[in-house]
């Protein structure tokens, strides 16, 4: 009896910090894979980038693709579409045109299963200037038909906002 109760001394906390660990791990996993899926927005970093590319070169590029290797890094694989004009980053699809040398525009919509829980963009700019909106996700059906150079009443329609521009966004 002696030994048994030695054994089941010894086992039992073994037992139940191995349950803990595992019921630990499992929560950590959970939130590892909740925030993988959430779209994490980068907006403001790709139209400083689209600035940064006009202020090298002299005008904004005909595509996302000419980015590489005068802004950014060329050793990451990017999932370009759209000829170029898209591109998917970390569960948003950033939507470039270009208006001109001087201006573009950018769209900047979530997706995933949380897309409803972020916010869409659309910005005019400049080097000097820009224009900014804010709103809701948009449906599937809302992002098949985007107009890319929408006026303020269809941004508007979409549920976009315009929002003041900061002197340092300028």
């Amino acid at each position: 009896m002696q030994k048994r109760l030695k054994i089941t001394l010894i086992l039992m906390p073994i037992a139940l910090i191995a349950v803990a660990g595992f019921y630990i791990y499992s929560l950590w996993a959970s939130e590892k894979r909740r925030s993988a899926e959430a779209p994490v927005e980068a907006f403001e970093v790709m139209v400083r980038d689209l600035r940064s590319f006009h202020k090298k070169r002299g005008g904004f590029p005909k595509d996302l693709k000419e980015l590489e290797g005068v802004v950014w890094e060329k050793k990451q694989d990017r999932k370009f579409s759209n000829d170029a004009r898209g591109l998917t980053h970390r569960n948003y699809y950033y939507l470039y045109t270009p208006r001109g040398p001087h201006e573009f525009t950018l769209w900047a919509v979530p997706t995933g299963r949380q897309r409803e829980e972020a916010a869409t963009w659309f910005v005019t700019a400049t080097p000097e200037s820009q224009q900014r909106w804010k709103g809701p996700a948009l449906t599937t059906e809302d992002v098949k038909t985007l107009d890319l150079h929408p006026s303020t009443q269809q941004l508007n329609l979409l549920g976009l906002i315009e929002q003041p521009t900061s002197p340092l966004q300028k």
